[in-house]
């Protein structure tokens, strides 16, 4: 890769990979459930050495176990790390972090800020455990709920902003920003991670226009986890900021430089 330019690579629901000639980050990585369409191979993370996590629900952290290696750093806030630390993942690999706390990974300077996470509608919830899909799919159900009901976010939403080279990387835990937060306005590139409401378009707009990057990525809107998540239509919200930002749709696994 060319110096002085990052690589980001979607993986599938909130898992990226920001990546540099010389450092790495993950975000939020995952493997998904046998089930899902979305595959990821075996070894796409073993390179990697730096996990930042957004929040503590299980399509969020549930893999990190899995993940993590004896030289791997682990940063979160006090929900995942009692999560994790429940899980198995060894208190040496966890590092405890809160909104402005600042870190250097390599080329990479992260500054974390205190962030939302959309509002879930338990009618929704209830209504997707009572679908036809999960009737069709029982077997099994229970033990997935199990793992999303053990990992808690208890309002700990982190967003991170990662800057290098000059540019500008915002990365939204979930679609929601916090109330009295002065967020960076203009970052070359935003994810949105586009799930979890039924007013998503409406949502990212209004995200848009508080936080005007010149350029969106578009997450978390595959259906990674079934029958809890779904695969989501982007192209309102891709026609609705069309000529005003420049909006990126990845398939997983591939990437855009910057």
């Amino acid at each position: 890769m060319d110096e002085n330019r990052i690589k980001i690579t979607w993986y599938g629901t909130a898992s990226v990979r920001i990546a540099s000639e010389n450092s790495q980050l993950l975000i939020d990585p995952f493997i998904p459930f046998p089930d899902s369409r979305v595959k990821i191979p075996a070894d796409a993370y073993s390179d990697c050495r730096h996990i930042l996590v957004s929040h503590g629900h299980y399509d969020h952290i549930g893999s990190i176990r899995e993940i993590v290696r004896s030289d791997t750093a682990v940063y979160c806030t006090k929900a995942p790390y009692n999560t994790l630390c429940r899980k198995g993942v060894r208190k040496r690999n966890l590092h405890l972090i809160k909104a402005g706390a600042v870190i250097t990974v390599g080329d990479f300077k992260i500054t974390a800020y205190k962030g939302n996470h959309i509002r879930v509608n338990g009618w929704d919830c209830l209504k997707a455990l009572c679908s036809r899909r999960v009737r069709k799919n029982y077997r099994g159900i229970m033990k997935k709920v199990m793992k999303f009901t053990s990992c808690l976010e208890k309002k700990e939403t982190l967003c991170y902003l990662v800057e290098a080279f000059g540019k500008r990387i915002l990365m939204l835990g979930s679609l929601a920003l916090a109330d009295g937060i002065t967020y960076p306005v203009g970052a070359d590139l935003a994810f949105f991670p586009y799930q979890g409401s039924d007013k998503l378009c409406e949502t990212a707009e209004e995200i848009y226009e508080r936080l005007m990057p010149k350029a969106v990525l578009l997450t978390h809107f595959d259906d990674t986890f079934p029958p809890f998540s779904t695969e989501v239509d982007t192209s309102e919200i891709e026609e609705q900021l069309k000529g005003r930002t420049r909006v990126y749709k990845l398939r997983q696994g591939s990437s855009i430089i910057i």
